[in-house]
C-alpha cells in the first residue's frame, strides 16, 4: 500500500507549515507499514531534507515551485495531482492543506483531509482577502468536506462547529490534537539568533499571524495602558498574511509607542524561535477564533507563563495551564498581563500546570494516530 501526502501549500500559513515540518520529523523516526510518496515545491524541500530523508519508506515527489501560488496549487490539486496518483498506484491520498482534490473518488482515491486553518463560518467578516475569495475558499472547503472519505481535526471546539454548521455525522470525523515536536524542547544551536535584538531586555511574546481575527489592535490598547507602570516591550513574530491590517497596526504603533517598546519580526525561521520563547517573561495570544492554537504550547514547551484568549479551542487546549481573558475586554486584557508578571506564585503554578499540559500534546503520538487512521481507512 502506498500513501499520497499532499504538502504543496506548506507555505501557506505559519500554523500548517509548522505542522508539516513536525509531521516530516516524526514520519521519518516511525516504522510504518506502508510506503509513503510526499509531494512537495522543489524550494520547500531544500529547508526540510537535509533532516529526515533517511527513512526508506519515505519518497519525495518535488514539484515546481510556483505551484506554492495558491490558483496553480488548486489547479494542480483539481485536475492533474488525481491522474498522478492513479499513475504511480496510490490508493489513499492524506491532505492537510485544507483542500481535496473533488475529482479523487471518481479514481477510486480514497481522500483524507485534515483542517488546520481557521473555520470559515465562524468571524467570516475578519478572513483576510476581498469577499468573493472568501466566498470561493469558503465553497471549497465546503465540498472538499463534503466529498472526502474521512475528516481530521484538531480539536472538538472544530468537530462540533462542523457538525452544527454542515450537518456532517460525527462519525466521519475524527479528533488529532497536534503536539510539540520534542526537538523544540532543547535549543541545540546558540548561532541561530536574530540579528541587532536584545534578548536580555525583559519582554512579553505573541508568535501569530497577521489577521484581524487574531485581534492585535486589542493587544497594542492593552498594552498601552500596562506600560504606564510597567517597563517591559511587546514582541510580535506576524506572519503577515492580511497587509491592509499590518499597514493598520503599524500605524497604531507608530501613533501611541515609542520605536523601542514595539518590537516586530515578520522573518524568523523555525529555528530561531526557541531562544525567542525561552527568554521572554511571558505569552500571549489575543485570538478571537482558533481550531487549535499550537503556539502556546510552545511557549509552555520553553515554561514561561501562557495568558490567552478565552474563546473557541483555546480552553480546551489550554485547561488550567493559562489565565484568560475575554478578547473584547481591553482592561482585562492589561489586567491579565499585570497579574502574570507580577505575581510569583501564580507565575510558578502556570509553569507547572504548563508542564503536565503538554504531556497530551505529543507530536510523535500525533503522527501515529494520523498514519493509523489512513491505514485503517477502507
Amino acid at each position: 500500500m502506498t500513501i499520497g501526502i499532499d504538502f504543496i501549500g506548506t507555505n501557506l500559513g505559519s500554523g500548517t507549515k509548522t505542522y508539516n515540518i513536525n509531521f516530516c520529523k516524526e514520519l521519518n523516526s516511525l516504522a510504518v507499514s506502508s510506503n509513503i510518496k510526499i509531494f512537495i515545491c522543489k524550494n520547500y524541500l531544500s529547508q526540510i531534507s537535509q533532516e529526515f530523508n533517511s527513512n526508506s519508506k519515505i519518497e519525495y515527489v518535488v514539484k515546481p515551485n510556483f505551484l506554492s501560488i495558491t490558483f496553480f496549487r488548486l489547479f494542480w490539486m483539481q485536475f492533474i495531482l488525481p491522474f498522478e496518483l492513479k499513475s504511480l498506484g496510490i490508493k489513499k491520498l492524506y491532505s492537510p492543506m485544507n483542500f481535496s482534490p473533488i475529482i479523487a473518488k471518481f479514481l477510486n482515491i480514497k481522500v483524507i483531509l485534515c483542517l488546520h486553518s481557521n473555520l470559515p463560518w465562524i468571524y467570516y467578516n475578519l478572513m483576510p482577502g476581498n469577499r468573493i475569495r472568501n466566498l470561493i475558499t469558503k465553497k471549497l472547503m465546503e465540498i472538499s468536506i463534503y466529498n472526502c472519505d474521512l475528516l481530521i481535526v484538531n480539536s472538538f471546539f472544530a468537530k462540533e462547529e462542523i457538525v452544527k454548521n454542515l450537518n456532517l455525522s460525527k462519525k466521519k470525523i475524527e479528533v488529532v490534537y497536534l503536539g510539540v515536536n520534542k526537538s523544540f524542547f532543547s535549543i541545540k544551536n546558540e548561532k541561530n539568533l536574530i540579528n541587532h535584538f536584545n534578548y536580555d531586555n525583559r519582554y512579553i511574546l505573541s508568535v501569530i499571524s497577521c489577521v484581524k481575527y487574531h485581534n492585535i489592535i486589542n493587544l497594542l490598547y492593552a498594552f498601552k495602558i500596562l506600560i504606564r507602570d510597567t517597563d517591559i516591550r511587546l514582541v510580535l513574530v506576524l506572519q503577515i498574511l492580511d497587509k491592509d491590517y499590518f499597514l493598520e497596526i503599524k500605524k497604531f504603533i507608530k501613533n501611541n509607542f515609542l520605536g523601542s517598546q514595539i518590537i516586530i519580526f515578520s522573518d524568523v525561521n523555525i529555528n530561531q524561535l526557541p531562544k525567542v520563547y525561552k527568554n521572554a517573561d511571558l505569552y500571549v495570544f489575543t485570538s478571537y477564533c482558533e481550531v487549535f492554537g499550537l503556539t502556546s504550547l510552545e511557549a509552555m514547551s520553553k515554561e514561561i507563563p501562557v495568558v490567552i484568549s478565552n474563546r473557541s479551542a483555546l480552553p480546551e487546549i489550554n485547561g488550567n495551564a493559562a489565565l484568560y481573558f475575554d478578547p473584547d475586554n481591553i482592561n482585562e486584557i492589561k489586567n491579565s498581563l499585570k497579574k502574570a508578571l507580577l505575581e510569583k506564585s501564580l507565575r510558578k503554578t502556570l509553569i507547572k500546570n504548563g508542564r503536565e499540559r503538554l504531556k497530551k500534546f505529543d507530536s510523535t503520538t500525533n503522527v501515529k494516530k494520523t498514519i493509523n487512521i489512513i491505514d485503517n481507512l477502507r
